[in-house]
């Protein structure tokens, strides 16, 4: 069993059901089956602000799919990488390089109990504090326009920014 994070507030058995039945209603049960994974949409809107390419992200998003478990981190081979994009080892090795050097990964080598080399383990914690300050600039920003909304639709809006200018 997968213990939650002290920082992740579980659903309520209800609201975890209709999310469920919402993502079903979106997807079908047939697509789900297999499994699914989430991804925040900070991740694709800052893409530009992450510094990465169509091909660095579509790595990012296969290591975010193979991030099971919130204790471990994952470990995908790069050879799986390349089959499933279907690109070679070496642009994999590439987009992991960049994101390694843009600082949203970091890379764990891993050996068999034999002693030979293991698929290397991607700690995706740096992405995660990447994002946050990301994320409350997108959050700022869609609140600071929802209030000028508000604004916009009450009565006298000319005269209370006549009013912030003057002060």
């Amino acid at each position: 069993m997968v213990k939650p994070a002290d920082n992740v507030v579980p659903l309520r058995p209800a609201a975890a059901e209709a999310t469920k039945r919402s993502l079903e209603k979106r997807w079908s049960k047939e697509v789900l089956e297999p499994g699914f994974t989430f991804v925040p949409s900070v991740i694709l809107r800052a893409q530009a602000r992450l510094h990465i390419d169509a091909v660095e992200l579509t790595v990012l998003l296969h290591l975010i799919d193979h991030w099971w478990d919130d204790n471990t981190m994952p470990f995908p081979s790069k050879k799986r990488l390349a089959e499933r994009l279907g690109v070679s080892d070496k642009t994999i090795q590439r987009a992991m390089k960049r994101l390694e050097d843009e600082g949203l990964i970091r890379r764990e080598p891993r050996s068999h109990a034999s002693g030979g080399q293991a698929s290397n383990r991607y700690d995706l914690s740096p992405l995660v504090e990447r994002l946050k300050p990301i994320a409350e600039d997108m959050t700022k920003a869609r609140d600071e326009a929802a209030a000028t909304r508000r604004a916009a639709s009450r009565p006298g809006l000319k005269r209370r920014q006549k009013d912030e200018k003057a002060s």
